[in-house]
């Protein structure tokens, strides 16, 4: 920041305008410098109850025409919020919202679908977004303008152009929203992004429960995450509140440039409870929950489908209880019932995590890192990284006799370990009744982590080698020099919880960014890898190598490691190297089922038997699950003390004579 009184020379990125209307739209945008001259397509925030005012989106279509762009198309993608509140068309929404193909100065602008005509999105590999597709139009535009509304919500603390910008694609299932946003805002990014702040939404969630004020504010600027910033400080929050504004900020950086204006809470603007967010973010981690919590805040919309029953019912008892979560006192039942709900749903997750593994959504993430900030040297180094650790091991014979010292164990069954410097030094190894050359043709080592126990999902990236392919080097063998292919890759991968039953407690997926080196012999192939970063901060140290060796006539795979991972905050108290006896046969016990299940994988995989735990993700296109509304209306009239029978039968339905379908959906008869 300059000193007082003296100019900054950081390049004017964002202006905010108080106090005014449309009208200051031109002259904003005059003074950010911008120019266009080409197809344009302004991407507006549709959805009702608060969409994007009409004279917003009619006075940029003008200005658009005036630089010359044709033509002007304006639109957005249908997602699940629309379709669950009852909206089938981005027409109709468009007509709702005033948007009809004309401004009133005359100007023609179609009005489209952008989720109708698709295409591979352009990005790198690392991307969440590779892979899915992206709208045509907007990879194709010359202009591309994100015009979003400032609003507050319930989980995000605020909305605006991130939340908009999710228009330009289909939602990808298992991915997070956050990883989304940040990677179109990263490669296929808007040229001018503004903010609808001149009747601001506010109250605990004024996207769904509009409370416009009088706010009269515009924010216009050519980086989408400055003008989110300027609307999270207009709205009196924190701009990370956001977690698409806040992995995005983790995945770019914070904009650039300047902001002129005064960034001033609005007169009126609040938002919900701190309290009564984190009940409601705790809750949205499950994306079914998160779509009920959604739909069942206000409405009915204006022009929306009917409801069905059950979504009615929870509507009329949650969004009272929404209403009054700004209030310091007021927040309580929410949050109680939020909590609840949230409770319930980490309970299903621990016992699915370690009884029920089939029912674990499957994760799509992006690499997560970039692996040009590591040297090709750092790579190829990988194997001597791991050196010290594998002598650590060497030292530590077959069949010792019990009675080992402390932090040193051979299980007597292919597993030994010790610790070093807090983390387990491991390997364990399995002789597979295969021949080797046919193992190694249908089980890829580089492939090699994303087959082992309790894989939920990441990404893998194989890294073009600057001296233009594979390198050949010399490798470990016993008839002297073999030739060995060496191929660079990074890698992120997410697990459950280790060991499982730490998911009880509030365990995280392991989730872990990796550098690695695949190296390929006549007799051999290893992988071997280092960890870079935890996005969720789950390890500390998760390194290692599998190698496939030929043997006379099987092949053995042996894994190594080091790793260290992260206890839950209700283990923090715990304190395991001070009880060894405890510590050492649970350690031992989660290591052999871990390893046993992935060398059962390795053989699954060589036998093309399906290994995989989990089930695809959840489709955005489908429609709520009634069994999950069930889960919250129970919570909810449970935490206002009246059983959910009476609660549907006070609003005219029955949501106890129900019956599940073969699909898992539950039909409920309406009132007669």
């Amino acid at each position: 920041m300059a000193p007082r009184g003296v100019p900054s020379r950081d390049p004017l990125a964002c202006v905010v305008v108080r106090g005014g209307d449309v009208a200051a739209l031109g002259p904003a945008i005059a003074r950010l410098g911008a120019s266009w001259d080409s197809q344009a397509v302004v991407l507006a925030r549709l959805s009702q109850p608060t969409p994007v005012s009409a004279p917003v989106v009619h006075a940029l279509v003008d200005l658009l025409h005036d630089a010359g762009c044709a033509p002007v198309s304006v639109g957005s993608t249908l997602h699940s919020y629309d379709r669950d509140r009852g909206h089938l068309s981005v027409t109709d929404l468009a007509r709702r919202a005033g948007l009809l193909g004309r401004t009133p100065r005359g100007r023609s602008y179609d009005v489209v679908d952008l989720g109708v005509e698709l295409l591979d999105a352009p990005v790198p590999e690392a991307s969440v977004l590779s892979g899915q597709q992206v709208s045509r139009l907007w990879a194709a535009a010359g202009v591309r303008v994100v015009v979003g509304r400032a609003v507050t919500d319930l989980v995000h603390g605020y909305a605006a152009c991130l939340a908009t910008l999710l228009g330009a694609a289909p939602e990808v299932a298992g991915a997070n929203p956050a990883d989304v946003a940040a990677d179109l805002l990263a490669h296929l990014p808007p040229a001018l992004a503004v903010v609808d702040a001149l009747s601001a939404s506010v109250g605990p969630d004024g996207g769904r429960l509009p409370q416009p004020i009088d706010s009269r504010a515009l924010v216009v600027a050519t980086d989408a995450l400055a003008a989110d910033s300027a609307c999270a400080a207009l709205l009196g929050v924190d701009r990370s509140a956001s977690l698409l504004v806040e992995r995005s900020l983790r995945a770019l950086g914070a904009p650039s440039g300047r902001t002129e204006g005064r960034l001033s809470t609005l007169e009126g603007a609040h938002s919900a409870h701190p309290l009564a967010r984190s009940a409601a973010r705790s809750l949205a981690a499950e994306p079914r929950l998160a779509r009920v919590l959604s739909a069942a805040t206000g409405g009915p919309d204006d022009g929306a489908q009917p409801a069905d029953p059950v979504l009615s019912t929870v509507r009329a008892l949650l969004t009272p209880l929404v209403v009054a979560a700004d209030d310091p006192a007021g927040h309580l039942p929410l949050t109680t019932v939020l909590g609840g709900v949230a409770s319930l749903r980490q309970g299903t997750v621990a016992w699915a995590t370690g009884a029920d593994k089939a029912t674990v959504d499957r994760r799509e993430v992006p690499l997560g890192f970039d692996p040009a900030a590591y040297p090709d040297a750092e790579f190829d180094g990988l194997p001597e990284f791991f050196a010290p650790f594998d002598e650590l091991l060497a030292g530590l014979p077959v069949g010792l006799p019990d009675g080992l010292p402390d932090g040193l164990s051979d299980t007597g069954d292919g597993m030994r370990w010790r610790l070093v410097d807090g983390a387990t030094v491991f390997e364990v190894s399995r002789h597979i009744r295969a021949d080797f050359d046919a193992f190694v043709a249908r089980v890829d080592v580089g492939a090699g982590i994303s087959l082992m126990a309790d894989y939920l999902g990441g990404r893998r990236v194989i890294l073009a080698d600057q001296s233009g392919g594979s390198t050949t080097t010399d490798g470990p063998g016993e008839s002297g020099k073999d030739a060995v292919t060496r191929t660079r890759q990074a890698e992120r991968n997410l697990y459950l919880p280790q060991p499982n039953y730490l998911a009880a407690w509030g365990g995280e997926p392991i989730d872990v960014c990796k550098i690695e080196l695949v190296e390929r012999g006549a007799d051999w192939h290893r992988l071997t890898w280092r960890t870079v970063s935890s996005p969720n901060g789950s390890a500390e140290f998760d390194d290692g190598s599998l190698t496939f060796t030929r043997t006379d006539s099987w092949t053995r795979a042996v894994v190594r490691g080091r790793q260290l991972f992260a206890l839950p905050t209700a283990w923090a108290g715990i304190d395991l190297a001070a009880l060894p006896e405890l510590r050492n046969p649970l350690l031992e016990e989660a290591y052999r089922r871990f390893f046993t299940t992935t060398f059962d994988n390795l053989e699954a995989c060589f036998e093309g038997r399906e290994f995989r735990i989990g089930r695809p993700p959840m489709d955005p296109t489908e429609p709520l699950l009634t069994q999950s509304l069930d889960l919250l209306l129970g919570a909810v009239t449970q935490g206002l003390g009246d059983p959910p029978e009476s609660a549907a039968r006070r609003s005219g339905d029955s949501a106890v004579d129900s019956a599940v379908d073969a699909h898992g959906f539950r039909h409920v008869r309406g009132a007669r």
